[in-house]
């Protein structure tokens, strides 16, 4: 019998996408204590859209991202860390240890490199302003879908549907029907 590797939970009304940057305050002891763990053993933790379980706790998504700590800092009982998205997984069991969620998690396979369709020049220019003209002109679909994605003005609920695409290219034509329904 193998032991499981639980993998600790950051729960939030918030969606992480592979490959972009997200900014966290942390002043919950809970989260502390794990992104203290997580800086000293270099070890990522999942990020998941928490929704309301009913019994006063949160539950999280199945499906969240692996986020890794890039940069922190902070002061007063509040820490500042900026995290990276880094692969999907899906849970497969979870738990809360104390009061902190925890879950067996399998690792998504890395989508698919294509190229973005010509049809994307909006979303292209968008991506421009996010990131600058160079790094978004060699970007392929999959990762200008995530960075557009984290940066799309869009309910959690949309985000995490798009978090849920194994496709990039259906991605990015979800990413514009949003924009188109927003209006300019």
């Amino acid at each position: 019998m193998t032991k499981m590797d639980w993998t600790p939970l950051f729960l939030l009304r918030t969606v992480l996408f592979p490959k972009a940057l997200l900014g966290l305050r942390v002043f919950e002891p809970r989260y502390l204590d794990m992104i203290s763990a997580s800086l000293r053993q270099g070890r990522d933790f999942g990020i998941c859209l928490s929704h309301p379980r009913g019994d006063g706790h949160a539950g999280p998504e199945l499906v969240g991202t692996l986020a890794r700590i890039v940069d922190w800092g902070g002061e007063a009982g509040v820490l500042q860390v900026q995290v990276q998205g880094q692969e999907r997984f899906t849970i497969q069991d979870w738990r809360y240890d104390g009061p902190l969620a925890v879950a067996v998690i399998q690792r998504w396979a890395a989508e698919p490199i294509v190229p973005m369709c010509r049809e994307s020049d909006v979303l292209r220019s968008i991506l421009e302003e996010l990131v600058g003209k160079e790094p978004a002109a060699e970007m392929d679909a999959s990762s200008a879908g995530m960075i557009l994605a984290q940066a799309l003005p869009a309910s959690p609920e949309e985000k995490q549907q798009l978090l849920l695409l194994r496709d990039p290219l259906e991605r990015l034509h979800r990413i514009m029907d949003l924009l188109n329904q927003r209006g300019p």
